[in-house]
């Protein structure tokens, strides 16, 4: 998950500006001619985080090769199981000021 960073040499919360101007950068001093792999690792990294949907992907499936997006959000959703309670009063009565 955080290979693409260190590629890059860039902190877990560079914006996208910063992740692109980091790849320009890196990809004009390794071309493909001078240094192919390290142009190909610099090129997967920056596909890999270069928005936030995408960071936000490898966040949540560290970076799965095919991964089944629904059923790994299910998944997640059924981890944490909502707590039932009872509602007092003073809540109840809060809650229908709040919306009249």
């Amino acid at each position: 998950m955080l290979t693409p960073y260190l590629v890059l040499g860039l902190p877990t919360d560079a914006d996208d500006e910063t992740i692109r101007q980091r790849y320009l950068t890196l990809v004009k001093r390794h071309t493909p001619e001078s240094d192919p792999v390290q142009f190909r690792r610099i090129s997967e990294s920056y596909e890999a985080i270069r928005d936030e949907r995408r960071r936000i992907e490898m966040a949540l499936f560290g970076g799965m090769d095919n991964p089944d997006y629904e059923n790994e959000l299910f998944r997640l959703a059924k981890a944490v199981a909502p707590k039932r309670r009872r509602v007092g009063l003073k809540e109840m009565i809060a809650a229908g000021e709040k919306h009249q």
